[in-house]
């Protein structure tokens, strides 16, 4: 078995998994797929180039087959940036390439050097991309597999560059058929295939995280959607409810609202209802449940919420509401609402209904209020 046969292998089997992944996946603008298959074919132009390097323009071919090498290392280091929703700094991904082109293209009558330089520089791009996988996996499995791949073949490929350099006399070149050649070539080509896998891994729970963010939120708002706040509100009521901590159900419908999308058209209603959506996600506590249950109508289940606190949010979520319509959107909007203490043991249909019912009494008392029931306040 030679190098250049598993080489040729390994710029195959990258063109293959690039082809599969465009043709099976399809690929989105800026999505770590994309990516991944932009180093896949960064791997099979880089050992392509090298090959030809054999064949004539050595110095020419060799350093842009590096370059390309590690053009791909920094795709890796993309790819895992964009999974895990980091930022990647460009000045380094761009500035690696080609700052060891250069070096490369100076160095080139020294291969010895030209050797070491090359696999130091790829090896420690690849560490990389393996340290944010691996950092903070837990259990999630792609980010183990991606990681544990890069982890081997970066180790790999810093120790073929720390052995050039360090001791030349005994190492085989780049193209002899040495078994350290042929097991980093073997583990290199394994090293893509687990990757691929790996990273269609988490192409899919990001996919399946996509489909539950759709079935549970309301895609205008951001909120939680009819159903799905209903399906919480009923667990968290079903916890336990007791009189020294009840909490507050609040249902909120936003003032004349038909009249702006009359007036002002439908695409000024919808910033409205963002606007309501962030107010509220920015004013209420992680513990607090809120969606929108249809149309400009929100519903809110407050836990702990004692009346002087309850009396200052509902004080602030009016001030906010209206302030940020106007210095959005050049008007006010402003909200009616009716409060109930959820009693023990009291169904959510229950206390929606009452909660329903001192709404619209704050709508005949003026709007622009919110109307409590006893207890509330």
């Amino acid at each position: 078995m030679d190098v250049i046969t598993l080489l040729g292998a390994v710029l195959v089997n990258a063109l293959l998994m690039s082809l599969a992944l465009a043709v099976g996946v399809g690929l989105r603008a800026r999505s770590g797929l994309q990516a991944w298959q932009f180093m896949l074919l960064g791997q099979a132009f880089g050992f392509g180039l090298l090959i030809g390097a054999t064949l004539g323009a050595p110095r020419l071919l060799a350093t842009l087959g590096v370059m390309a090498l590690s053009g791909s290392a920094s795709a890796t280091v993309i790819t895992v940036c964009r999974f895990l929703g980091l930022a990647a700094s460009r000045r380094w991904l761009l500035g690696a390439p080609l700052g060891l082109g250069v070096v490369h293209a100076l160095v080139f009558s020294d291969l010895g050097v030209a050797t070491g330089v090359t696999n130091l520089t790829i090896g420690a791009q690849i560490i990389w991309a393996s340290v944010l996988l691996l950092r903070g996996a837990d259990g999630v499995r792609w980010r183990w597999l991606c990681g544990g791949a890069a982890l081997a073949n970066g180790v790999m490929t810093l120790a073929r560059g720390c052995l050039v350099l360090g001791w030349p006399e005994i190492y085989p070149r780049f193209l002899t058929p040495n078994p350290l050649n042929i097991g980093s070539m073997m583990l290199l080509n394994a090293s893509l295939v687990l990757g691929t896998m790996g990273f269609l891994l988490a192409h899919r729970d990001a996919a399946e995280q996509a489909l539950v963010r759709l079935a549970s939120l309301d895609t205008l708002t951001g909120l939680l959607n009819r159903r799905e706040w209903m399906s919480r509100a009923g667990r968290a009521l079903g916890i336990g409810a007791t009189t020294e901590a009840a909490p507050v159900l609040l249902m909120l419908d936003l003032d004349h609202f038909k009249r702006v999308n009359d007036e002002r058209g439908h695409p000024v209603g919808d910033e409205v209802l963002k606007l309501a959506g962030e107010v509220l996600r920015g004013e209420l506590r992680a513990s607090d449940l809120v969606g929108r249950y249809g149309g400009e109508e929100f519903c809110l289940l407050l836990q702990h919420c004692e009346p002087e606190a309850f009396g200052r949010l509902d004080s602030r979520l009016h001030m906010a509401l209206t302030r940020r319509c106007e210095a959005s959107l050049g008007f006010v909007v402003d909200f009616s609402a009716g409060a109930v203490r959820v009693q023990p043991g009291e169904a959510l249909a229950a206390a929606i209904k009452r909660a329903d019912d001192e709404l619209y009494r704050a709508k005949n008392a003026g709007r622009g209020r919110t109307s409590c029931a006893d207890g509330v306040l």
